[in-house]
């Protein structure tokens, strides 16, 4: 086992009025802890954050890790979301990394002011604590709010209401210092500046070296038996079913949720490309997100790897009917100061922003987790990304599964011969190739296409093409509908050998059903807007079959196609 990534996205719905800063707006604002107890767990959480794993981690390192406590979390949120609403909060900050040691500094600092605190009332899990401790701890289910003392009675009343702890600890002072205090005795007395205000570096870049450049030319081989390979792809554990794992999570909480992470029939369901919630009762517009990043690509080529994050991001978005709106990420990376993973840390980074202001994509939140490394090896740069998307009118979105028999199928985006840390190659054992590359003006483009021709109502299903290139896409779409499609590749990457036509994973394409009554005017649509697209078959049947230039390459029928996909993960799991 090496170093597993666990990344999460949390997305809130609030009025602009009810935004709260985490922030002091004067002197004298009452410092208030709210919710659980502190205790030792967490300690130098984020110092182990930022050490290589060794065999001697998991129990040298135990007390770093939190204990979470749904049970006071809850009724937390309430008293939050409630003082919010009534307008008692002149500040406000969850614990964070450091504990109370960072959050009281940061929430003066960040105005210009400074602190006093007394560790004195601090709730406690086990007695003994030193002050140190009590000061780093990094427990959960902790909120700072900062009170003015006329508002004070009314907070402790509505956390009292909730049953939620509360306590008084300390205040804003106009003096740029940090003190602490403990029985009566200065435990602490820092410049809040130095404290909190980060270092400042020199002028001299980090070190960081560019990855080795990569052999794009493909390896010289046979085309092997099309149908075989497709069918072990669809098998493979990146591209299988996670069904396993995603029925372990309530996707349904608050009923919100109108398009499900997984889309289809009823018992049929596929992986779908982004989920849609319905945050207000009283209006027909939703939210969409979705998570991105293929370590195989950033691990041959971090700058491109990145961008095609990007890309999936949006593809997914638009494959709902959703715009993309703005975008979140957490950048796994190794030890940065090893000079390879700085280069590679620059070269993400590099990708990321170029398509991010290109795509006038804000990143509105973020983190980066350095340090991934375990027994001297660093995980492949992993910059994940969450993109959240703003569909006008959830009642013209569209799902992956086919829908009718006799519907066009249409390929959109150009399919090229790229093929580097693509699932065909591993599977094949096969190295070399050119990572998908982005054409960002393409991109563009094919957005604004996709999206009006759902809005329009021209598209009865979408589907991004990624892992797996053009027949994992159909297979997924097909066992979702529970219905074949008859396909013809000939036009498709002109001049391509069949197998890198079927399992290329080019960037910025999708397979899109389309009302057979609106055929003649989606290819109009396109045509005008210099969209490349391929009409490749039709909806029906109960097979995929795939044939270039008269050849047959694939015949599965659909229920094969679904235990081949749907069980490997269920087998080993359980």
């Amino acid at each position: 086992m090496g170093n597993c990534l666990v990344n999460v996205g949390c997305i809130g719905i609030m009025k602009k009025k009810n935004l709260v800063h985490s922030r002091a707006k004067a002197p004298g604002n009452i410092y208030v802890y709210v919710g659980g107890k502190t205790g030792r767990d967490g300690i130098h959480g984020v110092n182990f954050a930022s050490e290589e794993l060794t065999e001697e981690s998991e129990e040298k390192s135990r007390s770093a890790v939190q204990v979470g406590d749904p049970i006071t979390k809850e009724p937390l949120i309430h008293v939050t979301l409630e003082c919010v609403e009534k307008g008692l909060l002149e500040g406000l900050k969850d614990f964070g990394g450091g504990g109370l040691s960072c959050v009281c500094g940061e929430m003066a600092h960040d105005a210009g002011f400074g602190a006093e605190i007394s560790l004195d009332d601090i709730p406690l899990k086990e007695p003994g604590m030193a002050p140190w401790e009590i000061w780093v701890s990094e427990s959960q289910e902790r909120m700072m709010f900062l009170v003015d003392r006329r508002n004070l009675d009314e907070v402790l009343e509505i956390c009292k209401k909730w049953d939620v702890f509360a306590v008084p600890i300390g205040k804003v002072i106009k003096e740029r210092v940090t003190r602490v205090f403990y029985k009566n005795e200065k435990v602490l007395e820092l410049d809040t500046v130095f404290q909190t205000g980060g270092p400042v570096y020199d002028e001299k870049e980090r070190p960081y070296q560019y990855r080795k450049k990569h052999n794009e030319r493909d390896p010289e081989f046979d085309v092997p038996d099309i149908e075989i390979i497709f069918k072990k792809l669809l098998s493979s554990y990146n591209i299988a079913s996670k069904e396993w794992v995603i029925r372990q999570y309530d996707h349904e909480v608050r009923g919100t949720t109108v398009i499900k992470p997984l889309q289809g029939l009823l018992g049929k369901e596929s992986h779908g490309d982004a989920a849609v919630i319905k945050p207000l009762e009283n209006s027909f517009k939703g939210i969409a997100i979705t998570a991105d990043v293929n370590p195989r690509f950033t691990e041959i080529d971090p700058y491109w790897g990145a961008m095609s994050a990007m890309d999936e991001a949006c593809r997914n978005l638009v494959a709902v009917g959703a715009k993309p709106d703005s975008i979140a990420d957490c950048l796994n990376f190794g030890n940065p100061e090893k000079p390879p993973i700085m280069g590679e840390f620059y070269e993400s980074c590099r990708g990321l922003g170029e398509i991010a202001r290109a795509l006038k994509l804000p990143f509105i939140s973020g983190n980066v987790s350095f340090y991934n490394e375990s027994v001297g090896k660093a995980i492949p740069p992993t910059p994940e990304i969450m993109g959240i998307g703003i569909v006008p009118d959830i009642r013209k979105c569209v799902t992956i599964d086919l829908k009718k028999e006799g519907n066009p199928l249409y390929v959109i985006g150009e399919t090229k011969q790229e093929l580097g840390g693509s699932v065909y190659y591993e599977i094949m054992n096969l190295d070399g190739g050119a990572v998908p590359k982005v054409n960002i003006d393409s991109l563009k483009r094919s957005i604004d296409a996709i999206l009006n021709s759902i809005w329009n109502g021209y598209i009865k299903a979408c589907h991004d093409v990624s892992e797996g290139g053009l027949t994992v896409t159909l297979a997924e779409m097909m066992i979702a509908g529970d219905i074949g499609a008859e396909i013809d590749i000939t036009n498709v990457g002109r001049g391509l050998r069949s197998d890198f036509k079927v399992f290329s994973e080019s960037n910025t394409r999708w397979i899109v059903e389309v009302r057979k009554e609106k055929m003649d005017k989606f290819e109009e649509y396109l045509n005008k807007n210099n969209i490349t697209s391929v009409k490749i078959g039709t909806v029906g049947g109960k097979s995929l079959t795939i044939k270039d230039s008269n050849k047959k390459l694939i015949d599965v029928d659909v229920t094969t196609l679904d235990t081949l996909w749907r069980k490997p993960i269920w087998d080993i799991m359980g």
